[in-house]
């Protein structure tokens, strides 16, 4: 039997730099991309040997992509205390991404992209890009049960 939860209820939440232990919770999200984990593998091989070997290089994290329905005026969008803030700032952030099973990703971040769409016939809409740096910690949640 699988063990797979739904994503619905997956929540990302910035603390800004000024007070990196307040959480907030960005509203409106769409679409949650969180950092991809990657390793390079290094290959090792010498001339004399007959097999590749490989060792594994430095943890990279890839960037964050969220979708929000975009709300200019709401302060975990705005331009006073939200996501275009922290854009303008340049600010290195605390961003928490809390999956429906309470386990969370924490690390700090730059928001690197704010895209507003705004289509005929559609909701506002904005594509936020946030690029981790330094350490990601991962905390355990509590394994749905069955």
């Amino acid at each position: 039997m699988t063990q797979a939860i739904s994503a619905q209820g997956t929540l990302v939440a910035r603390a800004p730099a000024a007070t990196p232990t307040v959480f907030t919770t960005i509203g409106e999200l769409r679409n949650i991309k969180p950092p991809a984990l990657t390793r390079k593998p290094i290959e090792t091989t010498s001339h004399n040997e007959s097999e590749e070997s490989f060792v594994v290089g430095i943890r990279r994290k890839g960037e964050m992509t969220l979708s929000i329905g975009f709300v200019p005026s709401i302060g975990t969008h705005d331009h006073q205390t939200g996501l275009v803030k922290a854009y303008i700032d340049g600010s290195r952030d605390i961003y928490k991404v809390t999956y429906p099973d309470t386990s969370q990703w924490l690390f700090s971040g730059f928001v690197t992209n704010v895209a507003p769409a705004a289509p005929v016939d559609d909701g506002l809409m904005a594509d936020v890009t946030i690029r981790p740096t330094g350490t990601q910690s991962f905390v355990a949640g509590v394994a749905p049960t069955p």
